[in-house]
């Protein structure tokens, strides 16, 4: 049941959405060709029409002409370079222009779903292939990417030129006439999709990877800095060239380049977490170091160095075709590959995870690399709980305390029915890689561990720790936790100036304090815009208009003036619509952007107290 879910998801999710890729070529083909019969119906009705009329012509010859215009394809005669049409080319004159433009529209989207059908192969080949071996996983998708950037780039210049000539010919052929505007329109869109899409290809993303986390020379930890070397030199493989020391509920090693604060670390770097040393033993923090060194033992990062900066520009060039409009269907086609080969990533990903975890397990113990599992994954989940409730909470905070309330709360966390909840099927977090599941890592290690071991062991004191051997691991997690909790509660009190209705003075204070009143000035008296939270207020309007009367606000252009058009629910003292003259504004875009902001403001208010009732409910 599962396995159908699974593939009916992907088939709804991607497969159906990559075949628009062929939906405008496969409509110019048909267009064409209809468009094609109904200008030789008019050129053999002008030619019967001129036959008949013909006085030195008798019946036999009327009918032979006629026969021999019958099947008669002016396209054909005008794409032709046959000696024997070209009396019927010359007889055509200018209309053989027209004919010619059919002509090579059906060769153009007969050739854009032959490249569309060429893409889809490469794309399947590559990302089946990337499902082979590691080097071939790289390999594939390098051809993969760059050649089905290059043929939707095309796609999507081809599509758009199809898209302008269609919007002059469908209206002309359909209803015998056309819309310069709707020329232009569409004419608009594909240049600025083909712009978007060509700077995307040739734009490098940045690849800066920022980690909140210090830098710890070996004199500051030379212990563990020795430990690490010793392990990297019984694993046969060189070790770190940076250790970082944090407080996110995870380790990881990784090759790429790493920004700390102002400095940029090249070469390998293992970060460690102090909060979560403090919560194993030594052994247990052994096998997770053990673990992250078996990633760069077995090319782990060096693989991912490779493909991340390739990945990074896919996401760049999805986004710009998101972004394109007239690209939307190319877009889902290249997401379509992007998720097949994501798929190969995620299986080789979690590979190397078990690989990884197998190799702690023969440097430490299975127990030991499984009790790691357990004790990251259970933090992981009470912090992400901690730190939830007090995001949903609809009051400001004196204090956050974070990290205390963790440590205070973890204990009975670990003896509640919420922990088993969490550890179900529970994913270690990491900035780079998907695990596997906890259940299919601890079979892995051939550990079983029932829900009170688990228990148990998350309430047992940790006789010794590695965060013992920094010099400064409480001066660190000061620092980190401070800067962290006060980002936290920065974004609750946003969090906040958009959930108040408000009902009390200091909720009103405190959405004033984001959403401050702002006036407007005219360019003559008499026009001035007044905006808050609640309300707008143009003085050429009878009334102010709350908020939570505009049902959609749009721009438009009337009389080479532009306008701001509200549409009102009809539940205040103004009904229908109202419009604000934005040509009378000193500054018309800041009145757009603030109108924006401030109604964004007030429907996620209306939406959450909504949610809230139905909560309570």
């Amino acid at each position: 049941m599962a396995t159908t879910s699974s593939a009916s998801g992907v088939l709804r999710g991607y497969v159906l959405p990559a075949l628009l890729l062929f939906a405008l070529p496969v409509f110019g083909l048909w267009f064409t060709g209809y468009a094609s019969n109904w200008f030789d119906e008019r050129i053999r009705s002008a030619i019967s029409q001129q036959v008949m009329q013909d006085r030195e012509l008798d019946e036999v010859q009327r009918k032979e002409v006629l026969e021999v215009y019958s099947t008669f394809s002016a396209v054909d005669a005008c794409m032709s370079t046959d000696e024997e049409r070209a009396g019927f080319r010359a007889s055509f004159g200018d209309g053989c222009t027209d004919a010619m433009q059919f002509g090579w529209a059906y060769r153009g989207a007969l050739g854009l779903v032959l490249l569309g059908l060429a893409s889809a192969l490469i794309a399947l080949l590559c990302g089946l292939a990337a499902f082979i071996s590691r080097p071939i996983q790289y390999l594939s998708f390098v051809v993969g990417w760059n050649l089905l950037r290059i043929a939707t780039a095309l796609q999507v210049i081809g599509q758009g030129a199809l898209a302008v000539w269609l919007s002059y010919w469908v209206t002309a052929v359909l209803t015998q006439r056309y819309s310069v505007k709707l020329i232009l329109a569409v004419g608009v869109m594909a240049a600025a999709a083909a712009f978007m899409v060509v700077v995307a290809i040739f734009r490098r993303p940045p690849m800066d990877f920022e980690v909140e986390a210090e830098v710890v020379e070996e004199s500051k930890a030379p212990e563990l800095w020795a430990h690490v070397r010793k392990l990297c030199q019984r694993l046969q493989t060189p070790p770190p060239d940076h250790l970082l020391a944090g407080i996110d509920a995870n380790f990881f090693v990784t090759e790429s380049d790493i920004r700390v604060g102002e400095r940029t670390l090249k070469g390998r770097t293992l970060f460690v977490s102090l909060a979560l040393l403090r919560l194993l033993e030594r052994r247990e923090a052994e096998a997770v170091l053990a673990h992250e060194m078996g990633h760069l033992l077995g090319g782990d990062t060096g693989h991912g160095k490779r493909l991340a900066p390739m990945l990074a520009r896919f996401g760049q060039y999805l986004e710009a075709l998101h972004e394109g409009g007239l690209t939307r269907p190319v877009y889902y086609f290249m997401l379509s590959y992007r998720g097949l080969f994501e798929l190969s990533l995620g299986r080789s990903r979690r590979t190397s995870e078990l690989a990884a975890d197998r190799l702690a397990a023969s440097v430490t113990s299975g127990r030991d690399v499984a009790h790691s599992l357990v004790k990251v994954g259970a933090y992981a989940n009470f912090r992400d709980r901690v730190e939830a409730a007090l995001f949903n909470r609809d009051e400001q905070h004196q204090s956050v305390a974070i990290a205390q309330r963790v440590a205070h709360g973890f204990a009975e966390y670990a003896q509640s029915e919420a922990l088993q909840g969490d550890l179900h099927g529970s994913v270690t977090p990491h900035p780079f890689d998907s695990h596997p599941p906890l259940s299919a890592r601890l079979e892995n290690v051939g550990v079983k561990l029932s829900p009170d071991d688990m228990g148990q062991m998350l309430v047992e004191p940790v006789t010794s720790s590695w965060a013992e051997a920094f010099e400064d691991a409480d001066g660190i997690e000061a620092r980190l936790w401070g800067a962290y909790e006060s980002r936290f509660s920065k974004a609750h009190d946003v969090a906040l100036a958009y959930r108040y209705a408000p009902s009390n003075d200091e909720e009103r204070a405190h959405v004033e304090r984001y959403f401050p009143p702002m006036t407007f000035e005219a360019k003559e008296e008499g026009h001035e815009v007044r905006l808050t939270f609640a309300e707008v207020h143009c003085e050429e309007w009878a009334a102010p208009v709350h908020l939570n009367e505009v049902t959609t606000a749009t721009t438009e252009d009337r009389m080479f003036k532009k306008y701001l058009d509200l549409v009102l629910n009809g539940t205040g003292a103004t009904r229908g619509k109202v419009s604000i003259c934005l040509n009378k504004l000193k500054d018309s875009e800041a009145l757009l952007a603030a109108f924006g902001h401030y109604l964004g403001r007030h429907r996620a208010s209306k939406e959450h107290q909504q949610s809230a009732e139905r909560d309570a409910a």
